[in-house]
């Protein structure tokens, strides 16, 4: 880069330089009046020469604020390596008003969770090259959806003031993007990648809108070349007002680092915003807790989903479990309830598993730090929560779900999607049968009614505070409730009330859960549920035919057992010679064998009954996929 020798001074001077306003001639030094037609044919020349399309070099070159500074980076790009992707970028000093605030920013992941936000995400073109797309029905939505967040920038930012006074200090990252609205464009431009807040700030700094950025200063434009003209002779002059001192000053964004080139497996928009959200979190950025958590939540998702790791429900693909945990499927059949199972098995696994170890890795390359093991189970509970604005109360309401969910047993929990009485009765069946050993039907009922003991218009789970006062965990009334069948009732009785728009129940004591409104009962609040968990005693403690059924089926698998072990004693046996007496002597009873007889046709025909209620449901399955 070559500059004459009282340009240099000059910018040593804007380096070192510790005043409250920089002298704008200091900065103005870095900007050149507009290039000839010959000038930028050059550099666009040079751009194709390093293996760049036209329509990518000819951006840059109209980007330039210096045509030789640009052409000497091109001739040396440099790479930046992010696990297996690797980004070919080019450091040159880019003109603010040809950068293009991100209309896919990392401060929007959690409004573009919550469905808050009504922009797409970016997508990539299909042939390799390192460019993003964004399109909309009009400009008109566009510059509607934009303003709003360039808004909220300017008014809690507290950069944006010391960027209008000294200019922009920090490089930023940017990205080529082809933008389009209806039947407009596209416009080629570079995006602010990681430097939204620093671009914003540098355009209101400079008076223009987002339309401006976008499509009234168009490279080749009279507007364009007059803007850019002004600028250049203000920024020699010394006796300019303040508002053109600002404007110079806000004019350039120095040493910016452009990717022109992406090698990689994910395509080009996932592994810009992994690596958008990397920059911001190592160190750690003061973003708020939602943001973070849903830049986290996201790269952990897509860290799964190249590893073939996602849990995926019948009837759906890894490609669409996906959409719907990273926020963007909205249309899905799935309920809110089944959801939060969905997030709390992918993002809340038990630790030492494959999949542990791979968000774990997600997060790690985003933070730089290992997480701790509720960190996860932070994750889940924030995914699980998207329904809910970013405000005090969803503070509270993802404390309350991650306590609870860091319960053991709900850890890497399945979701099935059956029916809550199928669930009811086959944890009451697994309570029966495993004793304190929770199986997968109770941690799914489990999780499903946490979520609706969280989220509903009363909460009936809530933190403590600091573990003082009676104010239970909720992962011990969670973990209480499921140990007894009036629990599991309790818990199923939740999930019917709340998915049919009710207030939860306190199920009349020996009711089965019914979707009905119960006459004479209460409706449950956090200190009767506290009161429920207290009295739960484990087990069960009024059976149904189906609790004796699955008792008595315990105790016959039980007896085989210890019949086998018997028989294996037997068979043991040996003479003096080492001969089995069994072999050398043999047994003969006829009640005996016909004992073994009746049982086995009695077993031979049970698992006829099974299979042929296997086959069944099978076609009724079929049938309502049909349907």
């Amino acid at each position: 880069m070559i500059y004459p020798s009282d340009a240099v001074a000059a910018l040593d001077s804007f380096e070192t330089d510790t005043l409250d306003t920089v002298d704008h001639r200091m900065i103005g030094t870095r900007l050149r009046p507009p290039a000839s037609v010959a000038v930028i044919e050059k550099s666009i020349a040079v751009g194709e020469a390093a293996g760049m399309p036209h329509q990518l070099a000819q951006a840059l070159a109209f980007s330039a604020a210096n045509q030789q500074q640009l052409r000497h980076a091109l001739r040396f790009p440099k790479i930046q390596r992010f696990g297996a992707e690797e980004f070919t970028y080019i450091e040159f000093d880019v003109l603010t008003w040809r950068i293009i605030p991100s209309p896919d920013n990392i401060r929007f992941e959690g409004d573009h969770a919550r469905g808050a936000i009504d922009m797409p995400r970016f997508g990539a073109v299909d042939d390799g090259r390192p460019v993003l797309t964004f399109h909309m029905d009009s400009i008109e939505a566009i510059i509607d959806a934009m303003g709003p967040r360039i808004e909220d920038m300017v008014e809690n930012n507290p950069h944006v003031p010391s960027i209008q006074e000294r200019g922009i200090e920090t490089a930023g990252w940017l990205s080529f993007l082809e933008l389009s609205a209806g039947d407009v464009g596209p416009v080629i431009g570079l995006e602010s990648t990681d430097g939204f807040g620093r671009t914003v700030a540098a355009h209101k700094g400079l008076g223009i809108t987002f339309k401006d950025a976008v499509w009234n200063l168009q490279p080749g434009g009279r507007r364009a070349g007059s803007w850019h003209h002004d600028l250049a002779e203000c920024a020699r002059r010394e006796d300019v007002s303040e508002v053109q001192a600002r404007k110079v000053r806000c004019s350039i964004m120095p040493n910016a680092k452009v990717i022109i080139g992406y090698t990689g497996g994910r395509r080009f928009d996932r592994a810009r915003r992994r690596f958008v959200a990397h920059l911001h979190m190592a160190p750690p950025m003061s973003f708020t807790t939602a943001t973070t958590l849903n830049a986290k939540a996201n790269a952990a998702v897509d860290r799964l989903f190249d590893r073939g790791l996602l849990p995926v429900p019948t009837g759906m693909t890894a490609h669409e479990v996906r959409e719907v945990l990273e926020g963007s499927n909205r249309s899905t059949d799935l309920l809110a309830d089944e959801v939060a199972v969905l997030a709390c098995g992918a993002l809340n696994p038990q630790p030492n598993t494959r999949r542990a170890r791979t968000v774990n890795d997600a997060i790690a390359d985003l933070t730089g730090t290992r997480p701790k093991l509720e960190d996860r189970t932070q994750l889940a509970a924030e995914v699980a929560l998207r329904g809910f604005p970013n405000d005090k109360r969803l503070t509270a309401l993802r404390a309350a779900l991650e306590r609870g969910w860091r319960w053991v047993p709900l850890r890497g929990v399945g979701l099935t999607r059956r029916e809550p009485l199928d669930l009811l009765a086959e944890a009451i069946r697994e309570l029966v049968q495993a004793g304190t050993n929770t199986g997968p039907a109770t941690a799914e009922l489990v999780t499903l009614a946490s979520y609706h003991m969280v989220s509903g218009r009363i909460p009936l789970l809530t933190r403590s505070e600091f573990g003082r006062g009676n104010n239970t965990e909720p992962q011990q009334i969670l973990q209480r409730l499921a140990r007894s069948d009036s629990g599991l009732r309790q818990l199923c009785q939740v999930v019917m009330d709340c998915r049919a728009g009710r207030d939860p129940q306190q199920l009349p004591e020996g009711d089965e859960p019914a979707n009905v409104c119960f006459v004479g009962t209460r409706s449950l609040d956090s200190d009767r549920l506290r009161e429920l968990a207290g009295a739960s005693e484990d087990g069960i403690s009024h059976e149904s035919p189906e609790d004796r059924f699955a008792a008595a089926i315990e105790r016959f698998r039980n007896k085989l057992d210890e019949l086998h072990t018997i028989a294996t004693e037997v068979a043991a046996i040996t003479d003096h010679t080492g001969v089995a007496l069994a072999d050398s002597r043999g047994f003969d009873h006829p009640v005996v064998k016909a004992t073994f007889n009746e049982i086995a046709d009695q077993v031979s025909e049970w698992r006829s009954v099974h299979r042929r209620l296997a086959r069944m449901r099978a076609d009724a399955d079929f049938v309502d996929a049909i349907e």
